[in-house]
């Protein structure tokens, strides 16, 4: 059944046009994706959608009786409502109805009861379709799950703005609606809410459209991507990897197209050339005829000339070089505690990490993770015993507060202030980060969060420390930024300690894991996906109506399988995912020295194997794996 579509949609704001000719559908149970940089009318398309933006051409369609849960990625709230009220608001409403239905019923006589009865029935059966008495245990599962827990009965406007985000998505969760339009859902979760909403999205049963830059929510969720860029949409069938594999094959097959055609112009120019040479010397008006002839060819032939393919358009360029450092300390912590007041984060914990390392800082959000950071940043030092850091390290920090900016200067001073800046060299560096002329003059105060992002990393590559110390890098960048920034931290030949929700990005840059937990510092080696296979945390299970049926239906058609199954079914899928960021790397790289005949080879296989980590992700969720 068909849900909802765009058809031949056009979008102008004056005279700029953001949207041109797009076109696609959603139907019944379908999971999509849509993707694109930042700034290019992915949000726009969903208002569309919903009707609440109108289109300058072209038609946005919703189908009759069809129910739809949003999650904007900002909303407005009753700030006076407690948490509990907010999300109970609806229910509160039929309850109240039910029992006046009961009340008139109880009253009633005769042909009034006759009325009575259907109008109770009618209320009864909304009440039972928004999920009746257990409504409100599902409401608190939900809560505890997406990281509010403990928090129902705080008002609103004691929120963070990602907590209210949190809450909305609470609330179109528990709607169970048919059609599900999330934008950027996974912003301020942290990896274990992340890690819920997956399998929670996975086995719902209604239609999904998610805007998402998190690229392990989209390979585990979505079947099919909706790719928006220059102004239109084109769909590939899978998740974001096999997306991902389709494109580079497409771009590699068109560049060759792209070289062969260059050299074809390039004969027909200096045949054109060799003709005009020839037709100035001789009086012989046949030559005139010729020339021009071959000049309507070249011509006819650059109009339908293939167009130069790039791999990471509009992606920044970053390059985090610096030295080896020789010396065996990077970082140690001994007997470091943090509190709040009476709120204790962190306890007599002890940490080392080596020169060289690359390690993930991670546990849920309010644990203490950013205030370790920031000590290390204030305190750490060689003579400090408790946080002591390796003499020969000079430390980079990228703040997720992003405070290390200063509101009041543009971004060109903000560069300008680095020891040893030029001009020329400002002006090159900000351009690789993708801030131009028009962009120089604004205030830090004025930027988005990504752009915040982006000038933060543009000063580290510029003061080039062999420490990184990341919170939360990739907050905010679309897909291509976030993976320019992974291609540059894996040629970094420093020391890495990194924040960050991101498990694409943490396979891609850590070899080590250390956790928050119960206020020590637990250490597990290998990328993010080992933690997270050997640490076999239980997952917040999906409640309700949905999770009652998914569950039935796995009993009936999966065997009950054991906690070896599961273990070995992680380990396959730890070695698949480092094989197919290998892979990746192969790929990129073919594309780069224009190498088709490996770029082919290394799609064709990346292909496969994603089929096989897709497979093995199944087994794992039936099995139990995915809580």
């Amino acid at each position: 059944m068909l849900l909802a579509s765009l058809q031949n949609v056009t979008k102008l704001y004056g005279a700029q046009s953001v949207l041109q000719g797009c076109s696609f559908q959603v139907s019944s149970g379908q999971k999509l994706g849509l993707i694109g940089p930042n700034g290019c009318g992915k949000t726009t398309i969903l208002r569309i959608l919903l009707g609440t933006e109108e289109p300058t051409d072209g038609i946005a369609i919703l189908s009759n009786g069809v129910s739809v849960g949003y999650v904007p990625q900002h909303v407005d709230y009753n700030e006076d409502e407690t948490v509990m009220e907010c999300v109970l608001g609806e229910h509160r409403s039929l309850t109240t109805a039910l029992r006046e239905h009961e009340e008139q019923m109880a009253k009633a006589s005769g042909d009034e009861l006759q009325k009575a009865l259907r109008a109770y029935q009618r209320a009864r059966d909304a009440y039972d379709h928004a999920g009746g008495d257990d409504f409100p245990r599902r409401s608190q599962a939900m809560l505890d799950a997406l990281g509010l827990a403990g928090r129902k009965d705080q008002k609103i406007s004691s929120l963070s703005g990602g907590e209210k985000n949190v809450l909305s998505m609470t609330k179109a969760l528990l709607a169970e609606p048919d059609l599900l339009i999330l934008d950027e859902p996974a912003n301020h979760l942290d990896y274990t809410g992340v890690a819920w909403l997956e399998a929670f999205l996975s086995r719902f049963k209604g239609a999904v459209l998610i805007v998402s830059h998190n690229r392990y929510l989209l390979d585990r969720v979505v079947k099919g991507i909706l790719h928006l860029e220059g102004g239109s949409i084109r769909y590939y069938d899978g998740n974001y990897s096999t997306y991902r594999a389709t494109r580079l094959r497409q771009l590699l097959a068109q560049q060759a197209d792209y070289v062969a055609n260059q050299k074809r112009l390039a004969q027909l120019e200096q045949l054109v050339q060799r003709f005009a040479n020839i037709a100035r010397t001789r009086s012989d008006p046949t030559w005139g005829k010729r020339l021009k002839a071959r000049r309507s060819q070249l011509e006819r032939e650059k109009a339908q000339a293939v167009e130069k393919p790039t791999i990471n358009e509009s992606a920044i360029r970053a390059s985090f070089s610096t030295e080896r450092t020789h010396g065996n300390i990077a970082l140690q912590l001994r007997d470091y505690s943090k509190a709040f007041g009476s709120l204790s984060l962190l306890e007599g914990a002890e940490f080392d990490m080596s020169c060289g390392e690359r390690v993930a800082l991670v546990g849920p959000n309010g644990c203490g993770k950013t205030s370790l950071l920031r000590d290390v940043i204030e305190h750490g030092a060689w003579e400090n015993s408790t946080i002591r850091v390796g003499p020969s390290l000079q430390i980079g920090y990228c703040s997720q507060e992003q405070e290390i900016l200063s509101s009041d200067k543009s971004i060109y001073d903000e560069i300008m202030s680095l020891p040893g800046m030029s001009r020329g060299l400002a002006r090159g560096l900000l351009a690789r980060f993708l801030f131009y002329d028009d962009d120089l003059k604004k205030k830090a105060s004025d930027l988005s969060g990504g752009e915040r992002n982006r000038l933060q990393l543009a000063r580290l590559m510029y003061l080039k420390p062999n420490f990184l110390i990341l919170d939360e890098p990739t907050n905010h960048l679309d897909i291509l930024a976030r993976e320019a920034i992974e291609e540059a931290l894996t040629d970094f030949k420093g020391t890495l300690l990194v924040v960050s929700h991101d498990r694409y990005f943490l396979d891609k840059v850590v070899d080590r894991v250390v956790e928050v937990k119960d206020r020590k510092l637990i250490s597990y080696s290998g990328n993010f996906s080992e933690y997270w296979f050997a640490k076999q945390a239980a997952m917040p299970r999906v409640t309700g109506r949905i999770g009652k049926r998914a569950k039935t239906r796995e009993r009936a058609k999966v065997p009950r399988k054991t906690k070896v199954d599961v273990a070995k079914l992680e380990e396959s899928i730890s070695r698949v995912e480092r094989e197919k960021v290998n892979l990746e790397q192969r790929v990129a790289a073919a594309f780069a020295n224009s190498d088709y005949r490996e770029g082919r080879q290394a799609s064709k296989q990346l292909e496969h194997l994603q089929a096989e980590l897709d497979a093995l992700y199944e087994k794992w969720f039936d099995a139990g794996g995915g809580g």
